[in-house]
């Protein structure tokens, strides 16, 4: 399970480059095989959702600190488009610590994650869901691995 300390040593960033590229893979008979077993293990705890702004926006109101940053993503592919990603509680507190992310007031994040208008993937950290990504499906691991044919996001709809 990924922790707020493999945010904020980098480590996140280490296994998102091996995930996108072993997701490369998955349509091989048998290197697809094996490479699709290790993702969804290594997906499954952060129990990735596709959501919408207003479960984003209930979130962020109940979290006690916001802040925003770089999406993971971009951050292992300067040439994607720039989006960015709220962050909430101890994630945030990690994040700015370690100077990833600032924080920001509650409507500031919700207003983050209007001007992007993008799919928003909701991920657990430390057991907890304090990541809101503002994706972007051609470099997003969760998405690569779901061209492949493989269901890792939750849709929810409220």
């Amino acid at each position: 399970m990924a922790k707020v300390k493999d945010y904020v040593s980098g480590k996140v960033l280490d296994d998102a480059k091996l995930a996108l590229t072993l997701a490369k893979y998955l349509g091989l008979p048998v290197l697809g095989s094996i490479f699709s077993k290790q993702l969804l293990k290594a997906i499954k705890p952060f129990e990735p959702k596709l959501i919408n702004l207003n479960i984003a926006k209930e979130l962020i109101r109940a979290a006690d600190k916001c802040a925003v940053g770089e999406r993971v993503c971009r951050a292992i592919n300067n040439n994607s488009k720039l989006t960015e990603s709220v962050f909430l509680d101890e994630l945030a507190e990690g994040m700015v610590q370690t100077g990833k992310a600032e924080y920001m007031s509650k409507q500031e994040a919700i207003n983050i994650l209007k001007k992007y208008n993008n799919p928003l993937l909701l991920s657990k950290v430390s057991n907890k869901y304090t990541e809101i990504c503002c994706s972007v499906p051609k470099g997003c691991v969760y998405w690569n691995i779901e061209r492949k044919g493989y269901k890792v996001l939750t849709r929810i709809k409220k």
